[in-house]
């Protein structure tokens, strides 16, 4: 039996990569194989088939210094024969040690916009500079240092990145413009192995109703230096007015919880639901007739492939190339917004809400559109390219 390895820094599962390793064990478990995940600890999250199969083991490790970790892959590599290693993101250190230490291929698969940790950093320290304006020495300090550090943010994640390329079999990137970005960032030859690897839509688990509510969803961690939810409450103080009978509901969880809710409060905001994690998203697609996401970056989100097998109009800022493949073209398989202009944003949600005939339309497009991303298709491509590294 084939063996293959998913490797995770985090508790699992606990978001999108680990969600892509999900639906990737279940397709080549049907073909097959034999699955480890190689995580810190099992969440409670965990899907009941994978609990229930003989044919996934998850293989757990507690506080481990990189270098430990990289042992700890080796040694259950030569203990369980593993045909091929997935590293899912871009924070096994001492991948040098797994590549050098056992013979299985690595495929490390970048879940972001290229160099998305440097991004995120310098986003961060613009968002607490944002927040000093009572203090603005406190702000021209924190501006001076996100100046300054910027170009160190990049160099590293730049010297990070070789690092991890130099050490695996394959780089796959979530689509061809991440791709192309990645060779020139690298400075990488034509002959490189670099490769477009998407994200896979899993069949839908439930026949999702075509009669929607009047619902606007959205889906995913609340997140101050990517998600940006405060955004949408802006937006949403915008349009709820005009819109009496529509609702926003806000589905997920994280640190930023109490802010976006007193936010909410602030600015008065009377149908704003906040509703936690789930692990049944699908409950809230179901009735939703339209999904916002307001990040300042993204990979490619599956929240948006989500929205659009289940009928859900989605509507982003096309701030990263993932998101504007998704969506395009624009106002037929979801909408794209300039970013990050709240006021175009309000005005295409509003113009979303007004017209039944045109969200009805554009819902049909979206379920057409996210056959393209098929785990029919993303997983025959996985088989491809394990089936080309065994001949090496």
């Amino acid at each position: 039996m084939k063996t293959l390895a998913f490797v995770h820094r985090s508790p699992f599962p606990n978001g999108g990569a680990e969600k892509v390793t999900i639906d990737l064990a279940q397709w080549f478990v049907k073909q097959g194989w034999r699955i480890y995940i190689i995580a810190k600890s099992i969440d409670d999250r965990l899907p009941a088939w994978i609990k229930n199969s003989n044919s996934v083991t998850i293989l757990t490790y507690n506080k481990l210094s990189h270098k430990q970790l990289a042992r700890f892959v080796v040694e259950m590599s030569h203990l369980y024969n593993f045909d091929a290693i997935v590293v899912q993101g871009l924070w096994l250190r001492r991948i040098d040690i797994v590549h050098s230490k056992q013979s299985a291929p690595i495929i490390h698969c970048n879940h972001g916009v290229p160099l998305w940790q440097c991004i995120k950093k310098l986003h961060a320290l613009g968002s607490l500079r944002q927040r000093t304006e009572k203090w603005p020495i406190l702000g021209r300090a924190i501006g001076w240092l996100s100046y300054r550090l910027g170009d160190y943010f990049r160099r590293s994640t730049i010297n990070t990145y070789k690092m991890v390329y130099d050490n695996c079999d394959v780089m796959t990137q979530l689509c061809d413009a991440y791709t192309e970005t990645m060779a020139n960032v690298l400075n990488l030859p034509s002959d490189n192995h670099l490769m477009t690897m998407h994200n896979a839509q899993p069949p839908a688990p439930i026949n999702y109703s075509t009669d929607k509510q009047r619902e606007v969803l959205y889906m995913g961690r609340l997140s101050h230096s990517d998600k940006r939810v405060d955004r949408l409450l802006d937006i949403w103080h915008r349009v709820e007015r005009r819109h009496p009978e529509w609702c926003l509901k806000i589905v997920g969880e994280g640190r930023e919880r109490p802010a976006l809710e007193a936010q909410a409060a602030r600015l008065g905001l009377q149908r704003v639901e906040f509703c936690g994690a789930t692990a049944t998203p699908y409950i809230y697609y179901n009735t939703a007739s339209i999904l916002c996401l307001t990040s300042t970056f993204e990979g490619m989100p599956l929240v948006l492939g989500e929205a659009q097998q289940a009928g859900v109009v989605p509507i982003a800022f096309a701030c990263v190339d993932g998101i504007i493949e998704i969506l395009s073209p624009s106002w037929k398989n979801g909408v794209l917004v300039e970013p990050f202009d709240l006021d175009a944003f309000a005005a295409a949600l509003s113009r979303l809400m007004s017209d039944d005939d045109l969200r009805h339309q554009m819902a049909a497009n979206c379920r057409e559109k996210v056959n393209h991303y098929s785990i029919e298709h993303v997983g025959r491509a996985w088989e491809q390219l394990l089936e080309q590294l065994a001949k090496r």
